[in-house]
């Protein structure tokens, strides 16, 4: 997915929500503001939205000279989402189809995004998955891949949310298949490292590995070699989040082992997938 005209107040948006996790003044913060500016001009118009925003918010960190503003949010995050998985796991225990219920919980989780969204509503979230169906839904043809599947990698996206996404590869785990969860190998944003994989028991289950990146999404040329491997052998990835559905889009398109799990929280992110801002979707390209 190309980046568009509209994609650059994004990139200030997303400046100021990380200086928004400090305590500098306010002089200090429009000055790397101004500084980060420059940069704009000096984009790649044929990358990707995530691509682009990684090069200004490693700027921007740069200029703090903190490695990761987020930290302390996302261990709130993390906390709140755990306090939920008693209630989640007893949701899916009791379900008519437990796998699809864990799938509508993940999508959920990804309302907690510091990046786009400066305030969000897990819980009622949560509630609103559960009313509603995806707006565009291919669980019909993923559950006939699940039967020849043996391995799957699922590409994580934010802290919090990563708990929600234990509970979807315990699901998958159940059906026998091996499950991969891979996670940013250095901060970004309030993406989730090892240390959330960590935090929130998904180690302590599950296979997780970094994908050797420290951008926005999944930029494959970027990434470990363990990383392409794991990517190469899986018969199913299970792509989480925006910013891993604008990284890899064009690639899904020719890659039907790829599936996105994500709410679209802009409006070029909706458009692009044919649906409405802050619909659900669990798509194969």
């Amino acid at each position: 997915m190309n980046v568009t005209l509209e994609c650059i107040p994004c990139y200030i948006k997303q400046t100021i929500n990380t200086l928004a996790q400090t305590e500098i003044h306010e002089e200090k913060a429009r000055e790397i503001i101004h500084q980060t500016l420059p940069l704009l001009p000096r984009l790649d118009p044929q990358g990707t939205p995530a691509e682009n925003s990684t090069i200004i918010l490693r700027k921007v960190n740069e200029l703090l000279g903190i490695e990761d503003p987020f930290h302390r949010a996302k261990k709130e995050s993390n906390e709140l989402a755990l306090k939920l998985l008693p209630q989640l796991k007893e949701r899916i225990h009791q379900s008519t189809d437990p796998l699809f219920m864990s799938l509508q919980i993940a999508v959920a989780g990804n309302i907690i995004d510091m990046g786009i969204l400066k305030e969000f509503d897990v819980e009622g979230s949560i509630q609103e998955a559960m009313e509603k169906s995806f707006a565009r839904d291919d669980y019909a043809s993923f559950l006939q891949r699940l039967k020849e599947a043996r391995e799957i990698l699922i590409l994580g996206d934010n802290s919090g949310e990563i708990a929600f996404d234990r509970l979807l590869a315990e699901q998958l785990s159940e059906f026998g298949i091996e499950v991969t969860y891979a996670v940013k190998d250095r901060p970004i944003l309030n993406d989730a490292t090892m240390e959330d994989a960590t935090y929130v028991g998904m180690t302590e289950h599950i296979r997780v590995i970094s994908n050797g990146s420290g951008f926005l999404g999944t930029i494959l040329k970027d990434c470990s070699e363990e990383f392409k491997q794991a990517y190469k052998k899986a018969d199913i990835v299970i792509s989480k989040g925006q910013a891993n559905y604008e990284s890899l889009e064009a690639l899904g398109k020719e890659d039907r082992r790829l599936y996105f799990l994500l709410r679209a929280k802009c409006e070029i992110v909706a458009g692009n997938l044919g649906v409405e801002l802050g619909e659900m979707v669990f798509c194969c390209s």
